[in-house]
């Protein structure tokens, strides 16, 4: 997650709306279709910077983008004097780092314009052609309704319909989908979600491989570091590359809490959860496991999130 010290640029074309809600205006326009990888649960979408192709993971659970060294040496990216970002990781440690300017940057054929993002590590990426360059957050992504269809390898990028106070939050699907029971957290989007009897709150974070689990929701439900330490696990780190430990354990049921029941939302049985200290606010981070298995629309505009 990160935090910057300065605002970021923000750019993005916006066509002519009009204001009278009727059944189509209300429907949130189509921008684009751009191909999405699944490389290892790295959830990743082309990109060009500076005119030369990359690709970016895409982090909803980043409040911040971010570019690897490796990647600013190769675009030959010169330092923006006038920004820095606090980056913090999981365990909530920060670290100053440099910005680097980037002339343009468009995500699929979508131009974003100029921008100033932070420099840091993403410790153990794929080797890709083209290469991870970085991820994209919130700051970037937050424009857009933003349709995850991991499956059949698509992002779709949506306009809301937000020009009227009469028109509803609704995706551009048709019947049979969930609506979820959301709320922000920051810039970013959470869920409440039920885990064997216990409710909590899960943070949407497709850059996080896997679901997490604060180890301190998991003292709240009577398992102890002793029944943790008899379960496989290791050691990982973030963007902050300070080192956690983390243990992967079975429970019995996981369900997200619904706003509207639909039939996209199935009960999770017998998941294997990995379970480590967090510093977010949130009980779990919802990763791109979920994300691999479902279509999924996210609003950060309205704060709405759809499954089906």
């Amino acid at each position: 997650m990160l935090r910057s010290t300065c605002a970021l640029l923000t750019f993005i074309i916006v066509g002519s709306l009009s204001s009278t809600a009727t059944a189509s205006n209300c429907t949130p326009d189509h921008i684009a279709d751009i191909p999405l990888h699944n490389d290892g649960l790295f959830l990743n979408a082309p990109v060009v910077l500076d005119g030369r192709q990359a690709r970016f993971i895409l982090d909803t659970g980043s409040e911040g983008s971010l570019i690897i060294p490796e990647a600013a040496a190769a675009l030959h990216l010169t330092p923006d004097p006038t920004h820095a970002t606090v980056i913090q990781g999981p365990n909530g440690r920060g670290q100053l780092a440099p910005n680097m300017l980037i002339r343009a940057l468009s995500i699929g054929s979508i131009p974003l314009g100029q921008r100033s993002i932070p420099l840091g590590a993403l410790p153990g990426l794929p080797i890709l052609t083209p290469p991870i360059a970085g991820l994209m957050g919130v700051d970037l992504l937050r424009h857009f309704d933003i349709e995850f269809d991991v499956p059949h390898r698509r992002l779709i990028l949506w306009r809301p319909a937000l020009h009227d106070p009469k028109c509803t939050a609704l995706p551009a699907w048709p019947e049979g989908y969930t609506t979820l029971n959301a709320r922000r957290e920051g810039t970013r989007l959470s869920l409440s979600f039920t885990l064997d009897g216990h409710k909590g709150v899960a943070l949407i974070d497709s850059g996080a491989r896997s679901h997490i689990l604060s180890r301190h929701f998991a003292h709240g439900m009577g398992i102890t570091d002793d029944i943790l330490r008899q379960d496989q696990g290791g050691v990982t780190s973030g963007v902050d590359l300070n080192a956690r430990w983390y243990h992967w354990h079975r429970f019995h049921a996981l369900h997200l809490d619904e706003e509207k029941p639909g039939k996209g939302n199935p009960l999770w049985k017998d998941p294997v959860l990995t379970v480590s200290d967090m510093r977010d606010n949130v009980d779990m981070l919802l990763g791109a496991d979920w994300f691999a298995q479902h279509d999924i629309w996210i609003s950060l505009s309205t704060g709405h999130v759809w499954v089906r």
